[in-house]
């Protein structure tokens, strides 16, 4: 997202993820169940997007990880990642650039390819199938692709979710100032570009990925937890 004010600056974003505005908590602490129920052995993580590490710092805590790598284009955000997996007891590393060129260049196999709002700003649905694609060839035979994004209805125009998030945002960002607003509004008019359930469910099928669940979606109808078998 290099030349994303949002991404770039990051206090917004960071303010988003203090407050918990997105409900990365509440999914963060479902993708740890799912987890815990699939795997009795620990297990690697490849995170698309990774941003500064908040919302998955209390699942690496309490899940056994063997293996995790982030990528995201923010450097800002990279940098304080950096610092945050420092402090924990798990291998890994970070990577900075394109979500595709990445994965094409990482040669290792992860038991949960985890992609946390990124994809929606795809703004072509065949390059969410592909970065689908891609995830399911790093997957190994018992893995899962899980997804914590932006959604919006079943023919529902982007226009329509447009109006629908900001309102949503409006209500319930208390802490952002107008400018700050304004920046946000200015990022998800530019840059968000979601799909629907059903649509995402058949991006995956087409990019060879198997069973799609939906795991768990916020009070607003916004976001959601999903996930595909490899």
């Amino acid at each position: 997202m290099v030349g994303d004010q949002l991404f770039e600056e990051w206090q917004i974003y960071e303010k988003l993820l203090i407050h918990d505005y997105m409900d990365h908590r509440a999914f963060f602490n479902r993708l740890q169940a799912e987890i815990l129920s699939r795997f009795t052995r620990p297990v690697s993580i490849l995170d698309l997007g990774c941003g500064d590490m908040t919302p998955i710092l209390s699942l690496l805590a309490n899940v056994p990880v063997q293996r995790y790598v982030g990528i995201d284009e923010s450097e800002v955000a990279l940098a304080l990642a950096s610092r945050r997996l420092g402090e924990l007891s798990v291998p890994g590393h970070l990577v900075r650039g394109d979500l595709l060129a990445a994965m094409a260049d990482i040669g290792e196999s992860f038991d949960i390819v985890l992609a946390s709002f990124s994809l929606h700003h795809l703004a072509d649905p065949m390059d969410k199938q592909r970065t689908l694609e891609a995830g399911r060839k790093l997957l190994t035979a018992d893995g899962f692709f899980a997804l914590v994004d932006v959604f919006c209805g079943e023919s529902e125009p982007r226009e329509g979710y447009l109006e629908r998030w900001i309102e949503h945002a409006r209500t319930r960002y208390a802490e952002l100032h107008d400018g700050e607003k304004k920046i946000l509004f200015d990022h998800v008019h530019r840059r968000d570009f979601p799909v629907s359930l059903s649509t995402f469910e058949t991006l995956g099928k087409q990019a060879g990925l198997g069973q799609f669940n939906v795991l768990l979606q916020d009070g607003a109808q916004l976001n959601c937890l999903v996930t595909f078998s490899a």
